[in-house]
């Protein structure tokens, strides 16, 4: 099935462009287009679209209002952000506002085939996320809590080992750490409907410890052991995602994680001490990775 993309743009030739991009790619469906920030806010209300680009200088409110204000609406949209603009902070800006990607005026159609090929995955990973939510849902009702937890668990602790290599600490000791700890707690959640934000993070790894003392787990399991090396595997994390990140701004890797996993203005001052321009490591925040890896491993599964 076709996607719906809609195109905010005020250079009618810019959105022309798109079109006949998109239509000879055979990337979606062209449902419309707007030539300011207002009335796009509008129609994407309206129509709903799986898909908007969005210039950054718009008359009425620019881009990234625009994509703040809509993201204010809940709806399933993914944005992708175009500009002749180059300036970092702007971009980050963008980014930060929850765009997916930022293409760069003139317009280089390879580049808007490439990107928009990768939106269009995100959006049917995301579908298929929601349709794994529904069967486990389906699941739990026919079989009960029992037989959900364990089918559950299994596609937790597997998502997150793919999101754990994906951003290249799969193999750190702290891993497996973190993987322990995400699989406590979300069979925790399903017990009592506890969430993260209820724990400290020395709590956190009490919860570990003691379930390392109960397993004959093999290896350091106090509490200070469990946190030097999750940290150590998280302070890994952000110096892959900001290494990628001065490789390739638009890198999906960089532009999934950078903002979930961690604080996007930390990703920008691990960014700035990979290049010497400051003393300082971005600092890393324990619940926000776990947080974030547990909503991408087993996103909305029982909220």
């Amino acid at each position: 099935m076709d996607l719906n993309i809609y195109i905010v743009d005020d250079d009618i030739s810019i959105r022309q462009i798109l079109k006949n991009i998109i239509l000879s790619n055979k990337l979606g469906n062209v449902v419309g287009e707007s030539s300011d920030g207002d009335e796009g806010l509008q129609k994407i209300a309206l129509l709903k679209p799986d898909i908007v680009i969005v210039d950054l200088l718009l008359p009425y409110i620019d881009g990234i209002q625009l994509v703040t204000r809509a993201k204010e609406l809940k709806l399933p949209v993914l944005y992708v952000m175009i500009s002749q603009v180059s300036s970092k902070d702007m971009i980050a800006k963008a980014y930060e506002s929850g765009i997916e990607y930022f293409i760069n005026k003139p317009i280089n159609v390879n580049e808007v085939v490439s990107v928009l090929k990768k939106v269009i995955e995100k959006h049917k990973l995301t579908e298929t996320l929601r349709h794994i939510e529904s069967a486990f849902k389906i699941l739990k009702d026919l079989n009960g809590p029992a037989a959900m937890e364990k089918t559950k668990a299994f596609s937790i602790k597997e998502s997150a080992k793919l999101v754990l290599s994906q951003i290249g600490i799969l193999g750190e000791a702290g891993s497996k750490d973190i993987i322990d700890i995400i699989d406590i707690l979300t069979g925790t959640r399903m017990d009592t409907k506890e969430v993260l934000p209820r724990y400290k993070t020395s709590e956190l790894y009490k919860l570990l410890s003691d379930h390392y003392s109960s397993t004959k787990y093999i290896g350091e399991s106090n509490e200070r052991a469990i946190e030097q090396r999750v940290r150590r595997a998280i302070s890994k994390a952000i110096k892959n995602i900001a290494s990628i990140g001065l490789e390739d701004y638009s890198d999906y890797t960089f532009t999934t994680y950078s903002n979930t996993l961690f604080d996007f203005q930390e990703v920008r001052m691990e960014m700035d001490y990979l290049k010497g321009k400051t003393k300082y490591h971005g600092k890393i925040n324990v619940k926000k990775f776990l947080e974030g890896i547990i909503l991408f491993a087993n996103q909305n599964i029982n909220p």
